[in-house]
Protein backbone atom coordinates (compact mmCIF):
# COMPACT_ATOMS: atom_id res chain seq x y z
CA UNK A 1 0.00 0.00 0.00
CA UNK A 2 1.28 3.34 -1.14
CA UNK A 3 1.48 6.29 1.52
CA UNK A 4 0.77 9.59 0.34
CA UNK A 5 3.43 12.38 0.99
CA UNK A 6 2.39 15.76 2.34
CA UNK A 7 2.86 18.62 -0.96
CA UNK A 8 5.84 20.60 -0.37
CA UNK A 9 4.06 23.86 -0.38
CA UNK A 10 2.14 22.55 3.11
CA UNK A 11 5.66 21.37 4.34
CA UNK A 12 7.49 24.34 3.24
CA UNK A 13 4.25 26.48 4.68
CA UNK A 14 4.49 24.97 8.04
CA UNK A 15 8.27 25.61 8.50
CA UNK A 16 8.00 29.20 7.35
CA UNK A 17 5.24 29.66 10.40
CA UNK A 18 6.81 28.02 12.60
CA UNK A 19 10.43 30.15 12.18
CA UNK A 20 7.99 32.73 12.25
CA UNK A 21 6.40 31.82 16.01
CA UNK A 22 10.22 31.03 17.27
CA UNK A 23 10.85 33.81 20.37
CA UNK A 24 13.36 35.98 18.86
CA UNK A 25 12.15 35.27 15.00
CA UNK A 26 10.71 39.18 15.10
CA UNK A 27 13.71 40.63 16.47
CA UNK A 28 16.10 39.22 13.99
CA UNK A 29 14.09 40.20 10.97
CA UNK A 30 14.27 43.20 12.09
CA UNK A 31 18.09 43.71 12.74
CA UNK A 32 18.81 42.12 9.42
CA UNK A 33 16.89 43.81 6.87
CA UNK A 34 16.63 42.28 3.96
CA UNK A 35 17.97 44.77 0.64
CA UNK A 36 15.49 45.27 -2.13
CA UNK A 37 16.92 42.06 -4.43
CA UNK A 38 17.14 40.08 -1.42
CA UNK A 39 13.45 41.01 -0.58
CA UNK A 40 12.85 40.43 -4.19
CA UNK A 41 14.32 37.19 -4.14
CA UNK A 42 12.08 36.17 -0.62
CA UNK A 43 8.81 37.16 -2.25
CA UNK A 44 9.27 35.30 -4.96
CA UNK A 45 9.88 31.73 -3.24
CA UNK A 46 6.85 32.89 -1.10
CA UNK A 47 4.63 33.11 -3.64
CA UNK A 48 6.33 30.31 -5.81
CA UNK A 49 5.22 27.60 -3.01
CA UNK A 50 1.68 29.40 -2.94
CA UNK A 51 2.07 31.45 0.70
CA UNK A 52 1.25 35.24 0.52
CA UNK A 53 4.14 37.09 2.29
CA UNK A 54 2.28 39.71 3.63
CA UNK A 55 0.78 36.56 6.14
CA UNK A 56 3.58 35.27 7.00
CA UNK A 57 4.98 38.90 7.81
CA UNK A 58 1.28 38.92 9.76
CA UNK A 59 1.82 36.07 11.52
CA UNK A 60 5.07 37.00 12.92
CA UNK A 61 4.38 40.49 13.66
CA UNK A 62 0.80 39.02 15.55
CA UNK A 63 3.22 36.30 17.21
CA UNK A 64 5.64 39.20 18.34
CA UNK A 65 2.83 41.31 19.89
CA UNK A 66 0.87 39.03 21.46
CA UNK A 67 4.17 37.77 23.47
CA UNK A 68 4.54 39.89 26.24
CA UNK A 69 1.00 39.58 27.01
CA UNK A 70 1.01 35.58 27.18
CA UNK A 71 4.61 35.76 28.97
CA UNK A 72 3.21 38.07 31.36
CA UNK A 73 3.46 37.39 35.63
CA UNK A 74 0.52 34.36 35.96
CA UNK A 75 -0.80 35.59 32.66
CA UNK A 76 -2.33 38.64 34.03
CA UNK A 77 -2.95 41.37 31.34
CA UNK A 78 -3.90 45.26 32.95
CA UNK A 79 -5.91 47.04 30.93
CA UNK A 80 -7.30 50.52 31.23
CA UNK A 81 -10.01 51.41 29.87
CA UNK A 82 -11.79 54.74 29.15
CA UNK A 83 -15.10 55.23 27.93
CA UNK A 84 -16.49 58.69 26.21
CA UNK A 85 -19.94 59.33 25.42
CA UNK A 86 -21.62 62.09 22.79
CA UNK A 87 -24.77 62.03 21.51
CA UNK A 88 -28.50 63.78 21.16
CA UNK A 89 -30.79 61.77 24.25
CA UNK A 90 -33.91 61.60 25.76
CA UNK A 91 -33.29 63.26 29.41
CA UNK A 92 -36.42 62.72 30.65
CA UNK A 93 -37.58 59.79 32.81
CA UNK A 94 -40.79 58.93 31.03
CA UNK A 95 -40.19 57.46 27.04
CA UNK A 96 -42.94 58.59 26.48
CA UNK A 97 -42.12 62.30 26.88
CA UNK A 98 -39.30 63.29 24.71
CA UNK A 99 -36.66 65.91 26.23
CA UNK A 100 -34.11 65.89 24.19
CA UNK A 101 -30.48 67.15 24.87
CA UNK A 102 -26.59 67.24 23.40
CA UNK A 103 -25.02 64.65 26.43
CA UNK A 104 -21.61 64.15 26.82
CA UNK A 105 -20.47 61.31 29.79
CA UNK A 106 -17.11 59.31 30.34
CA UNK A 107 -15.87 57.03 32.81
CA UNK A 108 -12.49 55.22 33.01
CA UNK A 109 -12.01 51.46 34.21
CA UNK A 110 -9.16 50.00 35.23
CA UNK A 111 -9.29 46.28 35.54
CA UNK A 112 -6.70 42.95 35.77
CA UNK A 113 -7.92 40.36 32.90
CA UNK A 114 -6.83 36.54 33.03
CA UNK A 115 -6.02 36.64 29.58
CA UNK A 116 -5.94 32.52 29.09
CA UNK A 117 -9.25 32.00 30.93
CA UNK A 118 -10.88 35.32 30.02
CA UNK A 119 -11.96 36.07 33.41
CA UNK A 120 -11.60 38.95 35.97
CA UNK A 121 -9.09 39.17 38.78
CA UNK A 122 -9.21 40.94 41.72
CA UNK A 123 -11.71 44.39 42.12
CA UNK A 124 -11.60 46.73 38.91
CA UNK A 125 -11.77 50.49 40.04
CA UNK A 126 -14.06 52.67 38.33
CA UNK A 127 -13.72 56.66 38.19
CA UNK A 128 -16.97 58.27 37.04
CA UNK A 129 -17.56 61.67 35.23
CA UNK A 130 -20.27 64.36 35.58
CA UNK A 131 -22.81 64.09 32.85
CA UNK A 132 -23.00 67.56 31.01
CA UNK A 133 -26.23 68.65 29.01
CA UNK A 134 -26.62 71.28 26.38
CA UNK A 135 -29.47 72.66 24.01
CA UNK A 136 -32.16 70.88 24.87
CA UNK A 137 -34.91 70.28 22.52
CA UNK A 138 -38.41 69.73 21.07
CA UNK A 139 -38.13 66.75 18.67
CA UNK A 140 -39.80 68.77 16.47
CA UNK A 141 -38.75 72.04 16.18
CA UNK A 142 -41.68 74.24 16.16
CA UNK A 143 -42.24 73.19 19.60
CA UNK A 144 -41.44 74.95 22.88
CA UNK A 145 -38.06 73.13 24.07
CA UNK A 146 -38.39 71.37 26.97
CA UNK A 147 -37.22 72.92 30.52
CA UNK A 148 -34.64 71.10 32.70
CA UNK A 149 -34.51 71.24 36.21
CA UNK A 150 -31.42 69.42 38.27
CA UNK A 151 -28.48 67.47 37.04
CA UNK A 152 -28.77 64.48 34.76
CA UNK A 153 -26.45 61.45 34.93
CA UNK A 154 -26.47 59.56 31.82
CA UNK A 155 -23.73 57.06 32.77
CA UNK A 156 -22.85 56.32 36.52
CA UNK A 157 -21.07 52.98 36.50
CA UNK A 158 -21.56 51.16 40.30
CA UNK A 159 -20.11 47.76 39.33
CA UNK A 160 -18.51 45.27 37.09
CA UNK A 161 -18.65 41.81 37.76
CA UNK A 162 -18.19 38.45 35.49
CA UNK A 163 -20.78 37.81 33.16
CA UNK A 164 -21.61 35.07 30.64
CA UNK A 165 -19.07 33.58 28.22
CA UNK A 166 -15.66 35.34 28.99
CA UNK A 167 -18.05 38.71 28.68
CA UNK A 168 -18.12 41.71 31.53
CA UNK A 169 -21.62 42.57 33.26
CA UNK A 170 -21.88 46.16 33.81
CA UNK A 171 -24.42 47.83 36.41
CA UNK A 172 -24.86 51.26 35.14
CA UNK A 173 -27.01 53.51 36.49
CA UNK A 174 -29.33 56.51 34.66
CA UNK A 175 -30.29 59.46 37.19
CA UNK A 176 -33.35 61.81 35.42
CA UNK A 177 -33.68 65.15 36.26
CA UNK A 178 -37.75 66.72 36.72
CA UNK A 179 -38.36 67.95 33.53
CA UNK A 180 -41.19 70.14 32.30
CA UNK A 181 -42.50 69.60 28.65
CA UNK A 182 -45.13 71.55 26.63
CA UNK A 183 -48.03 69.38 26.20
CA UNK A 184 -49.59 69.98 22.47
CA UNK A 185 -46.20 71.40 21.03
CA UNK A 186 -46.92 74.94 22.79
CA UNK A 187 -49.57 74.44 25.31
CA UNK A 188 -49.31 74.16 29.12
CA UNK A 189 -46.49 72.12 30.80
CA UNK A 190 -46.59 69.18 32.42
CA UNK A 191 -44.25 68.01 34.56
CA UNK A 192 -41.96 64.97 34.39
CA UNK A 193 -41.02 63.70 38.00
CA UNK A 194 -37.31 63.04 38.74
CA UNK A 195 -36.50 58.99 38.62
CA UNK A 196 -33.79 56.49 38.03
CA UNK A 197 -33.10 53.43 36.71
CA UNK A 198 -30.40 50.54 36.90
CA UNK A 199 -30.09 48.27 33.79
CA UNK A 200 -27.27 45.60 33.17
CA UNK A 201 -24.57 46.00 30.10
CA UNK A 202 -22.22 43.47 28.36
CA UNK A 203 -18.70 44.36 27.91
CA UNK A 204 -16.44 41.92 25.52
CA UNK A 205 -12.57 42.62 26.19
CA UNK A 206 -10.88 42.20 22.99
CA UNK A 207 -7.44 40.24 23.15
CA UNK A 208 -4.25 42.19 23.31
CA UNK A 209 -2.92 39.75 20.44
CA UNK A 210 -5.19 41.68 17.80
CA UNK A 211 -2.54 44.49 18.33
CA UNK A 212 -0.31 42.55 15.97
CA UNK A 213 -3.05 42.08 13.66
CA UNK A 214 -3.90 43.56 10.34
CA UNK A 215 -7.51 44.46 11.19
CA UNK A 216 -10.02 47.12 8.63
CA UNK A 217 -10.78 50.05 9.78
CA UNK A 218 -14.16 49.41 11.42
CA UNK A 219 -15.81 51.04 14.40
CA UNK A 220 -16.65 47.16 15.60
CA UNK A 221 -13.03 47.43 15.71
CA UNK A 222 -9.82 49.06 15.08
CA UNK A 223 -6.21 49.70 16.08
CA UNK A 224 -5.05 53.47 17.51
CA UNK A 225 -2.65 54.94 15.33
CA UNK A 226 -0.10 53.92 18.63
CA UNK A 227 -0.74 50.03 17.81
CA UNK A 228 -0.74 50.60 21.58
CA UNK A 229 -5.01 50.44 21.83
CA UNK A 230 -7.90 48.87 20.50
CA UNK A 231 -10.96 50.80 20.34
CA UNK A 232 -14.71 50.55 19.88
CA UNK A 233 -17.50 52.72 18.81
CA UNK A 234 -21.17 52.40 19.38
CA UNK A 235 -24.25 54.12 20.48
CA UNK A 236 -22.97 57.04 20.71
CA UNK A 237 -19.70 56.01 22.79
CA UNK A 238 -15.65 55.42 22.13
CA UNK A 239 -14.08 52.73 23.87
CA UNK A 240 -10.28 52.79 24.33
CA UNK A 241 -8.77 49.28 25.58
CA UNK A 242 -5.15 50.16 26.55
CA UNK A 243 -4.02 46.60 27.62
CA UNK A 244 -0.15 46.51 29.50
CA UNK A 245 1.45 42.39 30.98
CA UNK A 246 1.23 42.73 34.54
CA UNK A 247 4.64 42.98 36.41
Amino acid sequence: MMMKCARPKSVLFALLLLLASMPGADRALAQNKMSAEDEAIYRNMMKSVGVDPGAANDAARSNAASRPFTEGKNGIVDYHIVGVYQGRTNVSGDSNWMAYADVTDSVTIDLKWKLAESVLSGTPTIQNAKSGVANPSNPEPKCAPPVIKGEYEHYELQGIKQGPGGALELQVKTAYPVVEVAQFCTGARKSIPASSKVHPEEMVVPSPVMLGMSLPDSDSLRISADRKSLIQKKGGWTWTFTPTPAK
